[in-house]
C-alpha cells in the first residue's frame, strides 16, 4: 500500500474528533502512520502595538494547541498501536494542508463534517468545499457519528470524462488493495440530456482507460436511466451496500443539479458513508515529491 502516511484534520469540535477516531483506525488497519494537523488563524494586533507582541501571541497559541494535540494523541495511543505525530500551523489553511500534505508524504487526508446532510455539506462546506475546488488532496470526509469498519464495497460515480493522470486515483487504489474492495463504477444516463453516456455494449474510451488505472483491482460497471432513479448517487449507495462512494466532483456537470433536489437532500441527510473525494490537480502535489 502506498498510503504510508495519513492526515486528519482537528479543530476540536465533536465533528473532528470523530473524524480522528475514524482515521485512527483506518491507519490501524491500513499499518500506516497517523500525523494530526491543527490549524489556527494568525491574529490580527491592534495597530498602537508593537510588532513582537503577535509573534508572541502566536507562539503562545501554538504550544497551546501542541499540549492539545499531544493529549489526543495519548488518548489515541491506549486504543490504536500506531505512529502518530502532530503538526499545527498558522498561515492559509489550505496552502499549509497542501504542504504538509507534500512534507510528510502523505496519500490521504480525512476531515470531519458538520450538519445534517452529509455529502452536501461536504461538498458545499467552506472549508471542505474549497479544498475539494482546489482538486489538490485526495480527501477522505467523514460525517458525523460514522464509525470505521473495513471497507469491502466502494460505488465510484463515473460520466466518461478523462481521467488527468493517474495520481488522481491513487487514493482510491491504495484503500481498494488495502482491503480488497471491490469498486462499482457507476455511469448515470439520461437517454435525451446525456445519450453519450448511454451504455453501447462495450466500453467507451474514458472507461477503457480507467480498467487500465483499476488493473489488478477487482472492479466492475454499472448504468442507470437517471429518471428511473430519481434519488441518482446517494440511492445507488444504498441500494448496492456500498461502503464508500468516491467521487471527482469538478468531472460530473450533474453534480450541483442532484443535490438541489429535495429528495435528494433528504436522502443525503439519511445516509452516513465516507466520501473519497480524488483531487483532479494531484498531480501538481506528485510531481513536487518526487
Amino acid at each position: 500500500m502506498n498510503m504510508r502516511t495519513i492526515i486528519v484534520c482537528t479543530d476540536f469540535s465533536p465533528s473532528a474528533t470523530n473524524a480522528v477516531v475514524y482515521a485512527a483506525a483506518l491507519a490501524n488497519a491500513t499499518e500506516s502512520r497517523l500525523v494530526l494537523f491543527h490549524h489556527f488563524n494568525y491574529p490580527v494586533p491592534a495597530t498602537d502595538l508593537p510588532a513582537v507582541f503577535p509573534n508572541i501571541f502566536v507562539d503562545e497559541m501554538a504550544a497551546g494547541f501542541e499540549r492539545r494535540l499531544k493529549e489526543l494523541k495519548d488518548d489515541l495511543a491506549q486504543s490504536y498501536p500506531i505512529k502518530i505525530d502532530s503538526v499545527v500551523r498558522s498561515w492559509d489553511l489550505q496552502s499549509d494542508l497542501e504542504e504538509v500534505l507534500e512534507e510528510e508524504k502523505a496519500g490521504l487526508v480525512v476531515m470531519g463534517m458538520h450538519g445534517q446532510s452529509a455529502l452536501a455539506n461536504a461538498l458545499y462546506g467552506s472549508v471542505t468545499s474549497t479544498a475539494i475546488r482546489r482538486g489538490k488532496l485526495p480527501l477522505l470526509v467523514v460525517s458525523r457519528g460514522v464509525a470505521f469498519h473495513p471497507v469491502k464495497k466502494i460505488l465510484f460515480p463515473f460520466d466518461d470524462h478523462a481521467i488527468p493522470n493517474k495520481e488522481t486515483v491513487q487514493a482510491l487504489r491504495d484503500l481498494a488493495i488495502a482491503f480488497d474492495a471491490y469498486i462499482e463504477v457507476f455511469t448515470l444516463f439520461d437517454l435525451k440530456k446525456t445519450p453519450e453516456l448511454v451504455p453501447q455494449g462495450g466500453l467507451s474510451p474514458a472507461k477503457h482507460h480507467l480498467q487500465a488505472l483499476l488493473t489488478g483491482i477487482r472492479h466492475g460497471y454499472s448504468y442507470e436511466n437517471e429518471n428511473a432513479v430519481d434519488k441518482g448517487i446517494l440511492y445507488e449507495a444504498a441500494r448496492s451496500g456500498a461502503d464508500m462512494v468516491t467521487m471527482i466532483p469538478h468531472h460530473h456537470s450533474f453534480l450541483s443539479n442532484l443535490f438541489n433536489q429535495s429528495e435528494t437532500q433528504r436522502v443525503a441527510a439519511t445516509i452516513t458513508l465516507p466520501l473519497l473525494v480524488l483531487g483532479e490537480n494531484a498531480k501538481q502535489t506528485a510531481k513536487k515529491e518526487k
